[in-house]
């Protein structure tokens, strides 16, 4: 089954978030099937770019958003993003 989840970067005490979709049984920082956003909570406001159509067309072919990733998809939404 494919999930959409974050896959965390950047460095220790500087976290930055990719949106991917990828298998769900594979590890976080493993192989992804597409790369469809980034998250950047460091910075005042918070940094939500998200390609929400692609998010939807992935979830219309079964990927299943995680809490935090369907709240984010939310908030880009409101945002206009």
């Amino acid at each position: 089954m494919l999930a959409i989840r974050l896959s965390r970067a950047g460095t220790k005490n500087k976290p930055f978030y990719h949106v991917v979709v990828s298998e769900s049984a594979r590890q976080t920082r493993s192989r992804v099937t597409d790369r469809i956003g980034y998250f950047d909570p460091r910075r005042k406001p918070e940094v939500i770019r998200i390609d929400v159509e692609k998010a939807d067309a992935w979830m219309r072919k079964g990927a299943r958003p995680s809490d935090t990733v369907r709240r984010l998809i939310d908030r880009a939404r409101g945002a206009g993003a």
